[in-house]
């Protein structure tokens, strides 16, 4: 049995690119600069920092007082034991005039007679940082400057530039075809 069919040929378009590249040229040529510049005084004045060192309350907690203060100190020292002797005394009157409770002379006598254990203590001195007082004032220094400003010519020569722009070409070299017919059966034709 012969079966009709249909024959192809075809042919594929093509295209044709062509391009030019960009060129680009720069001449400069140099540019002259002057530059002229003034003296710059400067003037400087300082004012000196000082330092303030108050230890007065480290130098009385280690008995490094003034004549003043040292003559108060002992003279409240001196109240202190006095007002202590005369408790003292009236308190041993008293015990004596209750002499029917027993007889408190020999217990007085035991008393001032036996002396305490000596109490050693450590300490540092001073107490601590805040004891003594710093205050420091810092320098003060005033900077002045004159300048003259700076005198800057600038000569220049203008660029010469040429530029070539970037081309590109497309045609067609091959135009796209396609080719059919049919062959077998009753359509027999053949090429």
């Amino acid at each position: 049995m012969n079966i009709a069919r249909l024959e192809m040929r075809q042919t594929q378009a093509a295209i044709q690119i062509t391009s030019n590249r960009p060129h680009l040229e720069m001449r400069q040529g140099r540019a002259d600069v002057s530059m002229t510049q003034g003296k710059v005084e400067m003037t400087q004045q300082t004012t000196g920092g000082t330092l303030e060192i108050d230890s007065s309350v480290a130098r009385s907690e280690s008995n490094l007082k003034a004549a003043l203060e040292l003559g108060r100190h002992f003279g409240q020292l001196g109240e202190q034991a006095a007002r202590e002797a005369t408790s003292t005394t009236a308190r041993d009157g008293d015990r004596l005039m209750r002499i029917e409770n027993g007889n408190p002379i020999a217990a007085m006598a035991a008393e001032k007679t036996s002396t305490p254990y000596p109490v050693v203590d450590m300490d540092f001195m001073p107490k601590s940082l805040d004891r003594v007082k710093l205050t420091y004032t810092p320098a003060d220094v005033k900077i002045e400057w004159n300048l003259t400003p700076a005198q800057i010519d600038v000569s220049l020569t203008p660029a010469d530039i040429s530029f070539t722009p970037w081309t590109t070409d497309i045609s067609l070299r091959q135009q796209a075809s396609l080719e059919m017919w049919p062959v077998g059966g009753m359509y027999d034709e053949t090429r």
